[in-house]
């Protein structure tokens, strides 16, 4: 005990006014379980605390800080419920009277004795025996002091809140008390019924703009209070009465307290119907006094109300109805708060409240105007008029019975279509709220119907309602007349129309049918009004969702009447259309529907006039500027309008009166070379690239561009160089690119079949590259397609008869074969410079190839371990004797090698696990050695090198060191390897014969 005591005045006179206290609810907690089952420290606690109602005072009223309260009422609270069980048969005994005497002694204060009337305040008829009792009474002393410390009195609802969830017996206490008329009447202040009783007058306004005083917890007791209670047996007409005033309820709504508690006083009072009828006025005025963003609570409640399963839940529902139209009526100046109603029935009382979603279906064409309602700020109507759409969507009654658990099923087809009729009945009422065309237009109109026209789109479902539409067409294409007349940039009313139209042609053949006799395509669909404006991103973003739809009508029009797309694609707009949507910008779905429109036509016989000046105008336009939105589109633009050998040839050979026509099919792949394009652009500039060159040859056009001063060769030489160029800059693209570089190969191919002039561009360019990887010490990384592609032009270069010119396209190609060998020594490379040293023509070019130099220091060096393969070895044999002097690169390369092939076989024993490795690895320098051995001016230096590199060793250590690698070891498989290592490093016959 002594502990204890020291324990909790240490607890309440220091650490709760230290300012630095962050172990505080740790020493909070040690000493809740030091009283755990200690009942005789627990009683001493409550006695403590209530003979010293000034320090309870402070610590749970006064005390500015939050944690110094929760901790007190989590002591407070942990001692009071270990003591319940114990007390519970002692709580209500009280003492005796006091005496007479004892009586006479004390004073009573005149102020005071009208509160002692009061009656929401107990009278006391002893002193409780019970110190819980009379703890709890010190506790409900301060209560008048709660309007002057409204800041800090939540810990102080919270523990009587936690104290009325112990147990009946705490309950019956709190209700003896009239502790829950008290806090009403404290919460409702000068509205308060019993506010004529109180001591203080005037009393002090709880609350400020920045705070509100915390009620939650008080609410909360009130509800359990009631829940568990029996309201004929534990409850006295005070209590009923402030519980259930109507004040009490438009407070606690007003200001959101503890709505869940609240509810669930609700659900209790409102078996009344009375007192129903009251709540919902009460509901009605408070909803009609907020704004939009403060009426959840109120949905919250009428909701628990509505929701009561009763004989009178259908007059209640019918109450709730009158009271959400009367908001509505009210507020039609207020566009988001009718908008929060009507979210409120989409989202609540459609999948919860049955009866008044019949009710509001039964009374739906009263709100149907709010969908195209014009009176307010344009962002709030744009939120009105779509939840409007939407609540009307979710009223519709479903086919059948909604499973729980399950997506509701589909609308009924008779209501939707109701729902329908009613809608286009009022196209002309929503086509009224928009100004009319030459009008001075104030506010922004472009937004207006657009929910409105959603919503008839969202109901044409069978064919009766297609039918319904189509008696209307008529007033719908006048709709869209005046629309576009508004000429707005961004306009969501013509967005969702011409979506209507394309949904009623789609499923209505006849409304599809209409448009086509009317010939209202070209009359009026083309001249509708679209801008767009690159300065503007929510133009571009307009414009991406608006155009394909107006497209894909276009498109579903023209498919099914030819006469009309004959019309559409030689219309002027349709030429804009081309150009600015197509080509221009990147609207990728409305420039498919436009392409796909303009191949339909251009495959027919009929088109070859219309193709012809297309290809002119395009020759002429200059559209190298336009190629970093959709380079895609012009390549598939080229090969729609190339539909014949006339159409290539015209493309390709238009000349010009005073400079050489340069090819404007080329100049594009000049650019998308320029821009470094990767992927499709390239691909299908390639693929149509070589159908186009193809036609060259087979039209018998090759004299256009033979000649080397013309224009068309010029710029064929810049475009190969500029492929070469991308291929190499994009090689480290592996399996991704194998298609593209099989295209590239075959333009390649094709333009150097034309013009052999670009194939030495090509071969230079690629050798140029090449070698700049290898001058960087590095091996370039090359995936097989790319190789394949490089041989195939190395190939060609090489075979091409020896010309005077340099460079040489024949030495280049040899060139460009030998740094190919230098990265993988392929049979096919060797092949190839093996039949260029037989050709008396071209061997010179082999033999004196600054190119060598990098393949035979690769040979000796990197690819050493290539020595013995029979291809390799051929080819070196025959072309190391003719080499005038190796590099000193070359040298020093097969030096190392000679002497760490010695050192790496001799490191290893007999039946060592890396003796067959290292005595490959020997053998394949022994071949080199004996490659070398075939070119003196070569040998000489090689031995020179490696005698450097063995320390200047004479014949006799020579043969020491020799006989101590063979020791140990089956000299027979390894004679050959050290006979020609050290025939080299020999220095007479007498050294060899020693060795």
């Amino acid at each position: 005990m002594p502990a204890i005591q020291l324990a909790t005045c240490f607890l309440v006179n220091t650490l709760s006014r230290a300012k630095e206290r962050e172990n505080l609810g740790t020493y909070t907690k040690q000493l809740q379980g030091m009283l755990s089952r200690n009942i005789p420290a627990c009683t001493w606690l409550l006695r403590f605390f209530e003979e010293q109602p000034k320090l309870l005072k402070v610590l749970l009223l006064l005390c500015q800080y939050d944690d110094v309260r929760a901790n007190a009422v989590d002591l407070f609270m942990h001692v009071l419920r270990t003591l319940a069980p114990g007390a519970v048969f002692e709580m209500w005994v009280e003492e005796p009277q006091l005496s007479k005497e004892e009586a006479e002694d004390m004073e009573v204060d005149e102020s005071d004795r009208k509160a002692v009337t009061n009656p929401i305040v107990y009278e006391h008829t002893g002193r409780p025996k019970s110190v819980l009792v009379r703890f709890m009474d010190t506790l409900l002393d301060m209560a008048d002091d709660l309007p002057d410390n409204w800041r800090n009195f939540e810990q102080y609802f919270q523990l009587f809140y936690e104290f009325a969830s112990i147990g009946p017996d705490q309950r019956r206490y709190l209700l003896k008390r009239r502790v829950m008329a008290r806090f009403i009447d404290i919460f409702l202040a000068e509205k308060s019924p019993y506010a004529e009783f109180s001591k203080k007058r005037n009393r002090g306004k709880m609350g400020d703009k920045a705070t509100q005083p915390e009620f939650g917890h008080m609410v909360g007791m009130c509800a359990v209070l009631v829940k568990n209670g029996d309201l004929q047996r534990d409850f006295d007409e005070v209590d009923l009465e402030i519980v259930k005033h109507q004040e009490f309820f438009s407070k606690s709504l007003y200001n959101n307290v503890n709505m869940n508690a609240l509810c669930d006083l609700v659900a209790v009072f409102c078996t009344s119907y009375s007192f129903s009828k009251d709540l919902l006025e009460t509901t009605k005025q408070g909803m009609n006094s907020v704004n939009a963003s403060f009426m959840q609570p109120y949905f919250q409640i009428l909701t628990r109300v509505l929701a009561i399963e009763d004989q009178r839940q259908s007059d209640r529902t019918k109450i709730g109805y009158r009271l959400l139209k009367f908001i509505v009526e009210e507020n039609t100046k207020h566009p988001k708060i009718v908008a929060e109603v009507f979210k409120y029935v989409r989202d609540t009382a459609v999948p919860r409240l049955p009866l008044l979603r019949a009710i509001f279906w039964q009374h739906a064409h009263l709100f149907q105007e709010y969908t195209y309602f014009a009176q307010g700020e344009t962002s709030e109507l744009e939120l009105l008029h779509g939840a409007t759409r939407s609540m009307l969507q979710s009223l519709v009654p479903p086919a059948a019975p909604v499973a729980e658990g399950k997506q509701p099923p589909e609308p009924s087809e008779e209501s939707v279509h109701a729902l329908l009729a009613e809608l286009l009945e009022h196209v002309a009422d929503a086509k009224a709220q928009l100004p009319k065309v030459g009008e001075d237009q104030t506010g922004d109109h472009s937004s207006q119907i657009a929910e409105f026209l959603r919503l008839i789109r969202w109901c044409i479902r069978s064919s009766a309602q297609k039918q319904l539409v189509l008696q209307h067409a008529d007033e719908l294409l006048d709709l869209f007349s005046t629309i576009d007349g508004l000429k707005n940039l961004m306009d969501k009313n013509k967005l969702e129309l011409v979506q209507l139209l394309l949904d009623a042609v789609r499923v209505c053949p006849e409304f599809k049918a209409k448009l086509l006799a009317d010939d209202y395509v070209t009359s009026k669909l083309l001249h509708t009004y679209i801008q767009i404006d690159s300065a503007v991103p929510a133009s571009i973003t307009y414009n991406e969702a608006a155009t394909p739809p107006f497209y894909e009508l276009v498109h579903l029009l023209c498919k099914a009447d030819e006469h009309t797309l004959r019309s559409v694609v030689t219309h002027q707009n349709f030429s804009w259309a081309i150009t600015f949507v197509y080509l221009k910008n990147n609207f990728q779905k409305a420039g498919e529907l436009i392409e796909d429109v303009l191949r339909m036509y251009c495959t027919s016989p009929a088109s070859a006039a219309f193709r012809k000046e297309r290809i002119a105008k395009f020759v002429e336009y200059d559209f190298r500027d336009d190629l970093e939105t959709k380079p895609v589109a012009f390549m598939r633009y080229i090969g729609i309008l190339l539909q014949s050998n006339e159409d290539r040839i015209q493309f390709c050979t238009t000349p010009s009166i005073t400079t050489p026509r340069v090819t404007p099919f080329l100049k594009l792949a000049q650019a998308l070379v320029d821009r470094q394009w990767k992927g499709g652009a390239l691909e299908t500039w390639a693929e149509t690239m070589q159908n186009a060159c193809q036609c060259l040859i087979t039209a018998q056009s090759e004299s256009t561009i033979h000649s080397e001063n013309i224009g068309p060769s010029v710029i064929l030489k810049d475009v190969c160089a500029g492929v070469a160029t991308e291929l190499c800059n994009t090689v480290t693209y592996d399996a991704a690119w194998s298609r593209l570089w099989d295209n590239l190969r075959l333009v390649l191919e094709t333009l150097t079949s034309i013009n052999k002039h670009c194939l030495a561009v090509v071969v230079c360019k690629l050798r140029d590259w090449f070698k700049e990887q290898f001058d960087k010490g590095a091996e370039p990384y090359v995936p097989d397609p790319f190789y394949d592609m490089c041989l195939s032009v190395a190939s060609r270069a090489a075979m091409l008869p020896v010309s005077a010119r340099r460079p040489s396209p024949s030495a280049a190609g040899i060139d460009l074969a030998l740094l190919l060998a230098c990265i993988n020594m392929t049979k096919d490379v060797l092949d190839l410079l093996f039949w260029c040293v037989d050709q008396p023509s071209t061997s010179e070019f082999v033999v004196f190839s600054d190119c060598l130099i990098f393949f035979l220091s690769h040979c000796f060096g990197i690819g050493i371990t290539q020595m013995g393969q029979p291809h390799v070895d051929v080819f070196l044999k025959r072309v190391v004797p003719q080499v005038p002097a190796p590099a000193p690169q070359v040298v020093q390369n097969l030096a190392v090698h000679v002497k760490q092939s010695l050192a790496d076989f001799t490191a290893c024993e007999q039946g060592d696990t890396k003796l067959a490795s290292a005595a490959s690895y020997l053998n394949s320098v022994a071949v080199a050695v004996d490659i070398v051995c075939g070119n003196p001016n070569f040998f000489v230096l090689v031995k020179a090198q490696v005698r450097r590199e063995l320390g200047n060793l004479t014949s006799q250590e020579l043969c020491q060191q020799v006989g101590a690698v063979l020791q140990g070891k089956r000299q027979a498989d390894f004679q050959l390897c050290i006979a020609n290592v050290t025939s080299m490093l020999s220095d007479n016959e007498e050294g060899k014969t020693k060795i």
